[in-house]
């Protein structure tokens, strides 16, 4: 008999072929980076078949030769970051500049083993035994779950609402106890909850857990499920708690019962088009489907606070009001309560009025509506990429500014000048317009916008101190780069390359013909996506660096109020939170010229790393 080191069950050995998983001793692996069948870890651990592989690890169903008894590991493996040899355990990287990202990765890797040990005992959370460090990476050694994850089970199947109910209430009892701790999971989805062949529903991966103390994440580090994750989980500064992972219940319970994915909770801040449940699936209850909204409510004021409160209407114990009856009794609760304010206060409004007025003034704008034009490209992805950053913008911008209206609209190059002309024709409108690419002629219609470059917008952003423009306002900035392939050249990050070999043209270096290409930051997301792990960035070392400015936004209106909103409105575009939509989530071809945000920036995509640690070197001619 043998001994099949994939599936750990015994078979006759003159088969040659496990019969039960279809192993063949010696049958290379499905991809040359997985551990081979049969490897030993810690002393302890076989190594079987590879159960999964996401962007961060590999998931190995293994036997544990103390306990004899099988488990699954998984193992710290970065994609586009670490490599391995075929046949070798020892996790290799790609190159030196991508130390920092992977020490960090493991940390919290290494966190998330931590986070899910605490839980062992619940029947509804996957059970840790062991972690360790090995191979230059790490290991997490859980329980052995055997059935299928809901993502999986969904793509089959179909669920009443009373059985997703009960699955979501089995979620929810295990995360009574993670946030007991002080945890937040951060990652709830279909993908992680786990339903097994014996019945049992489990909550799996912590890869994202934080303590909901822990607010001062650096951003992007977060792993985000578009269509789960609540809107403060995309914001830098946030306010992250047990309402945070309501709004994954929600949503998936909102999938998993009318089998429509959720829109992504960015694209509701604008125009909330969510379709209610019931809507959906006439099986679906009033009152359910009222619970489902209340917990996927864009504002997390307006969400159930925890898991126990969400509990309740689940389990038909309190009957829950439509999300826009509920909002009219805030305000008119709110209403009364400034109205008895007021007459407290009475007696000081000859003292305060005139100040109270000057700031009321300055945190309020007239009703406006604004037409954004914006000009498409032939590429869908950045069109869909810039569309989203926008509606975000102008979602955060329509949270104090309700009463302005900012209609966005993409149009195609060929016709993006005849279009904006068209448009800033019109009398007293109020229009917001992409100008990188516009003639002077269509330029000359704008107006002057030099207004908004205020002292103190110089000293939150590089660059603005030296503008003279006043029809045009850059936003980002385009830094000279020179792209190295190191398949062809050795180099040191960041660092001048061992060869006065020429720049070559951008399709000579992308197919692998030329080793240097001589270009500039607009080009870095191409570059990434076609030569993975196999690029190096060089800045240009020299007194003065000359960049440019990029991402001009140029505008006209009728009078004075339309003035007002559109300065108001290019200000907060210098914002923080502004920027870090426009160029960092998005991935623009432009750098963000807002100082915190290049920050941020150099530290998410680190191939920029040291580019703009002498700042003073760059030079950028209006």
């Amino acid at each position: 008999m043998a001994f099949c080191n994939s599936c750990f069950l015994e078979y006759d050995d003159t088969l040659g072929v496990c019969p039960h998983c279809g192993f063949e001793p010696g049958a290379p692996v499905k991809e040359v980076f997985y551990l081979y069948p049969g490897t030993l870890l810690a002393g302890r651990y076989t190594i079987g078949k590879v159960l999964g592989f996401g962007g961060f690890g590999i998931t190995y169903k293994a036997f544990d030769r103390t306990l004899q008894t099988v488990v699954a590991v998984k193992e710290y493996y970065p994609s586009g970051i670490v490599n391995r040899v075929p046949g070798m355990k020892e996790v290799r990287l790609y190159a030196s500049n991508k130390t920092a990202e992977f020490k960090h990765g493991l940390e919290r890797f290494i966190d998330e083993a931590k986070a899910m040990a605490k839980f062992g005992t619940h029947k509804n959370i996957v059970n840790v035994y062991d972690h360790f460090e090995e191979n230059s990476s790490a290991y997490i050694v859980m329980e052995f779950l055997d059935g299928i994850n809901l993502s999986e089970f969904l793509k089959m199947n179909t669920m009443s609402p009373d059985t997703g109910i009960d699955l979501i209430l089995n979620v929810c009892s295990g995360l009574k106890d993670i946030h007991a701790q002080g945890i937040i999971h951060r990652d709830i989805s279909p993908d992680n909850i786990f339903i097994c062949i014996n019945g049992s529903i489990k909550l799996i991966d912590f890869g994202a857990a934080r303590f909901a103390a822990n607010e001062e994440e650096k951003l992007l580090t977060i792993i985000l499920k578009p269509g789960y994750a609540p809107p403060e989980q995309y914001e830098k500064v946030n306010m992250q708690g047990p309402w945070t992972d309501v709004y994954a219940l929600g949503a998936t319970l909102y999938y998993a019962i009318t089998g429509v994915k959720p829109e992504e909770s960015t694209n509701r801040r604008i125009e909330d088009t969510l379709v209610p449940p019931r809507e959906l699936n006439p099986e679906i209850s009033e009152n359910l489907s009222n619970t489902i909204l209340k917990a996927m409510a864009i504002d997390r004021h307006m969400r159930f606070k925890n898991v126990a409160e969400f509990e309740i209407p689940l389990k038909e114990k309190k009957k829950i009001v439509p999300l826009k009856i509920e909002k009219q009794r805030r305000q008119v609760r709110r209403v009364v309560g400034v109205a008895a304010a007021a007459l407290v206060v009475a007696v000081g409004v000859y003292i305060f009025g005139v100040n109270f007025n000057k700031e009321l003034e300055a945190e309020t704008l007239p009703d406006a509506q604004v037409s954004f034009l914006y000009e498409l490209s032939g590429d869908e992805a950045m069109n869909s990429a810039k569309e989203s950053a926008y509606k975000s913008v102008i979602g955060i911008f329509n949270e104090k500014f309700e009463n302005v209206t900012v209609e966005l609209k993409g149009v195609p190059a060929f016709s993006y000048e005849s279009e904006v002309s068209n448009a800033i024709s019109a009398k007293k409108a109020i229009v917001l317009f992409e100008s990188d690419n516009l003639s002077s002629t269509v330029l000359d219609k704008s107006k002057d916008l030099s207004a908004v470059i205020t002292s103190e917008l110089k000293s939150e952003c590089y660059f603005l101190s030296g503008y003279k423009g006043k029809k045009q306002l850059p936003l980002g900035f385009i830094a000279p780069v020179v792209y190295v392939n190191t398949t062809l050249l050795e180099t040191d990050a960041h660092g001048i390359a061992n060869t006065d070999t020429a720049s070559a043209e951008q399709e000579a270096f992308l197919t692998g013909e030329a080793p240097m290409y001589l270009s500039d930051s607009s080009e870095f997301f191409r570059v990434r996506a076609e030569l993975p792990a196999q690029y190096a960035l060089m800045y240009i070392d020299t007194k003065n660096v000359e960049a440019e400015y990029s991402y001009f936004l140029s505008a006209t209106y009728g009078n004075d109020d339309g003035q007002k909103v559109i300065e108001r409105f290019l200000t907060f575009c210098y914002s923080a939170n502004a920027q870090d939509y426009l160029f960092v989530r998005s991935q623009s071809d432009s750098l963000p010229i807002n100082k915190s945000v290049l920050d941020v920036f150099t530290t998410v995509y680190n191939d920029f790393e040291g580019f703009f640690d002498n700042i003073s070197k760059y030079t950028v001619n209006s």
